[in-house]
This record gives structure tokens, C-alpha cells and sequence, in this order.
């Protein structure tokens, strides 16, 4: 049995570790760690409905650990063989340092390209002891591993988009958004530079450009630039041979028309996404953890939530020259599971990193080193109970009784 901390206990972090112990059939002992002692127990009552449904054992151990106190990070990390950081961006850095100098595997979730860069190092120097799977959620995550497995069809790649979108089912508010994972990452992703290919060149553009519409089922969205979504894919690509001078790659986060508008007019026009703004004349300070804070205070959160993955790739697949297109969707709605509603956008992200992390027990992934999400077959995610996240997550249930 594997000993794993999933530290970080909020909206997904306490989804990752019931959905670990509710599908890793025995392999797994958790515990979770957070500050805030409501996060530990609505995650200790979740545990307590799902020992109703499965038959295998279920060990779980909460642990208030404040992890803007390195020490005490250090402290939870001693005994693990895994740790799964679900820590807001902000307080990711220096935990993958740790845990490789303790010999503890590190998997995370971050769509922060410098947290990600943070952990690349330790391995570019030639110091990793354990594995290094930073990026394992949805996006980045889960769409590398989709986007690539379109890619590698193709000898010659024009145009690969990646679309991911974390939506209300249902709403009715201007900015047609409701709070359904972090709103410092959501806040995070809509400042930062964004990692693109354009004309066969890496580039960085900024968030809330590329603003395109599409429509399918029926339903109308738009799409723009968002910072980390692609993970390391362009540079993978690129090292394969796949690209050429006029290839397009990029990622881009799916909206309700008319959010992208408003959220540029809250961001740059009214400045709040200036990360660290002198206070006004009046002492307040209008920055991004203001822009945070409005949005956790004003939104609801909502567990009628639907994810939607949506990619398309354009380039030449064999030596005849003809271009030819791909297209690759998937629409996951929140879902009933071990007695309780798991909103899509949690579910979603879990499986992605629980899905690496059994991998790699399982020996499908390299020991140690710098892990790509691109080096995971989709055949071979989907093969993981995980995977029916994606492909049929009224399923999971079902398929975790049947062993």
C-alpha cells in the first residue's frame, strides 16, 4: 500500500483524494492536509458515504498543516511515497524541492508556467531522485494527452488548437460564470503570458487575446488565450519534427459569449490584474488578489457545472501532401457518484491526476525524472479506472465494485 499526501484540501483537493481511495482499490492510505479545518471535514464526512459504497478498505488521515510554513510542509512529507500539491499557485513553489530531496514522487495540478519551470530545474541539474509530474489536471493535463494523440497522426502539423472549457450548466449573470475550481488560478490564468506557436516560432501573447466563436449542439461559446494550458506539448512537438514555419499551436480557454469582454474590462481596464499594485491615495490596494477576492465574494458557486474539451488539428498525415483535419470532443457533466454530486470541473481534474499517479505505481511511467503528460498514451490513460472520467463517468462506480 502506498502512502500518499494530497496537500491542499479545497474545492479539488479533497475530490482527489476521495477519488484515489474510491478507485484505487486498496492500493492507496491519504492524507489530507490544509489549513482550514471545515475543508478536512467535509473531506472526513465524504470518506465516511463512500466506505458505503466500496468493498475494498478506505484509509484516510486529515492533518492541519498551513502551508505558507515550509517546516511544517517538510514535516507532513516525511513517510510519503507520493505527493499530489493542490496548493493555490502562489503557494506551490519549493514543495516538488522538498519532496525530492525526502524521495517522495511529486505530482501537481498548476497551470503556472513558473511553478512548472521551478520543477523542470530539479531535473535539469541532474538531482531528481523521484519522479517530477508537475501539470496533471485537466488543462494542462488531461488535453495534452488528447492533443498529442492527435498530433502524432500527423508528419506535419499546420494548426493544433487546444479548447477547454469549466462551465455552468445553467446562468443567467452578465459574466455567465460561476466559482467552479479556484479563482486565484482562474484570475492567474486570465494575467499571464501565454505560450504559443505562431508561423512555426515559439511566442508568448497575452491572456484574453485570440478571441474566437464557435458553436456545437446547439450551444454558442468563445474561446481566448489563458496562460499554462498547453504544458510542454509545443516543445514536443517541435523536438519531434512535426512542426514547420507556418504551424499554429496554441491553447485557449472556452466561455459563454460576452465573459471574455468583461473580464478584460475587470483585469486591464480597471487594472486588477496587476499583481503587486502600490496602495491608492486612499491606502487600498486594487490589484489581482482584489480581483480574487470580488470574484469569490460575487459568484456563486454552482455543482451544475459541465466540462467541455474540444481540439482540432490540421496538418498532412501522409506523403500524398493532402491537408486533412481532425477533430477531437468530449462534454463531461457533473455526476452522482458514492452518494454525492461531483461537480465535472473536479472530477475532471482528479482523474487526470490520479490517473498519473496510478501509472506510475502500476511502473507505466519512467521511475523518476522530468514527466511529460504527453509521454501517457491515451489508450493508456483510458485503460486506468480514471479514464472513465472522460469517457463514461456514470461508469466509475460500476466498474470500482466490479474490481
Amino acid at each position: 500500500m502506498k502512502n500518499v499526501l494530497v496537500l491542499g484540501g479545497g474545492k479539488v483537493g479533497k475530490s482527489v483524494a476521495e477519488l484515489l481511495l474510491a478507485c484505487g482499490r486498496g492500493n492507496y492510505r491519504v492524507t489530507l492536509a490544509d489549513r482550514d479545518e471545515a475543508n478536512l471535514k467535509t473531506a472526513a464526512a465524504n470518506i465516511n458515504e463512500l466506505k458505503q459504497h466500496v468493498r475494498h478498505a478506505v484509509e484516510l488521515v486529515t492533518r492541519r498543516v498551513d502551508a505558507s510554513d515550509k517546516a511544517q510542509v517538510r514535516a507532513a512529507l516525511d513517510g510519503q511515497d507520493y505527493v499530489i500539491c493542490m496548493l493555490p499557485f502562489n503557494l506551490v513553489a519549493g514543495v516538488a524541492e522538498m519532496a525530492n530531496e525526502l524521495g517522495v514522487h511529486y505530482f501537481d495540478v498548476t497551470e503556472d508556467v513558473e511553478a512548472t519551470e521551478g520543477v523542470k530545474r530539479i531535473a535539469d541539474s541532474g538531482r531528481a531522485r523521484v519522479a517530477l509530474v508537475p501539470q496533471c489536471g485537466l488543462a494542462p493535463g488531461y488535453i495534452a494527452i488528447a492533443a498529442y494523440d492527435l498530433a502524432k497522426q500527423f508528419a506535419e502539423i499546420h494548426d493544433l488548437t487546444l479548447r477547454v472549457g469549466a462551465l455552468p450548466q445553467f446562468t443567467t449573470k452578465p459574466l455567465k460564470y460561476n466559482v467552479t475550481w479556484s479563482a486565484s488560478g482562474v484570475v492567474n490564468e486570465y494575467c499571464e503570458p501565454c505560450n504559443v506557436m505562431l508561423g512555426g516560432q515559439n511566442v508568448k501573447v497575452p491572456a484574453l487575446e485570440g478571441l474566437e466563436h464557435f458553436s456545437f449542439e446547439g450551444i454558442d461559446y468563445e474561446a481566448f488565450y489563458t496562460s499554462g494550458g498547453v504544458g510542454s506539448l509545443i516543445d514536443t512537438l517541435s523536438a519531434e519534427g512535426r512542426t514547420i514555419n507556418e504551424t499554429y499551436i496554441a491553447y485557449k480557454t472556452i466561455r459563454y459569449p460576452g465573459h471574455r469582454d468583461l473580464m478584460k474590462f475587470l483585469l486591464e481596464d480597471l487594472r486588477l490584474g496587476v499583481e503587486h499594485a502600490k496602495p491608492s491615495v486612499n491606502g487600498r490596494v486594487f490589484d489581482r488578489s482584489l480581483a480574487v477576492d470580488l470574484l469569490e465574494h460575487a459568484i456563486a458557486r454552482t455543482l451544475q457545472d459541465v466540462v467541455v474539451v474540444f481540439i482540432n488539428c490540421v496538418g498532412v498525415r501522409g506523403g500524398g501532401g493532402v491537408r486533412e483535419q481532425v477533430n477531437f470532443k468530449r462534454t463531461i457533466h457533473a455526476t452522482r457518484l458514492f452518494g454525492r454530486v461531483w461537480p465535472a470541473i473536479e472530477l475532471t481534474t482528479a482523474a487526470g491526476v490520479c490517473a498519473m499517479v496510478d501509472l506510475h505505481r502500476r511502473g507505466n511511467l519512467r521511475e523518476s525524472g522530468f514527466i511529460k503528460q504527453e509521454e501517457v498514451s491515451l489508450a493508456d490513460f483510458n485503460r486506468t479506472v480514471f479514464g472513465l472520467a472522460y469517457e463514461n463517468p456514470e461508469g466509475i462506480e460500476a466498474a470500482v465494485r466490479a474490481g
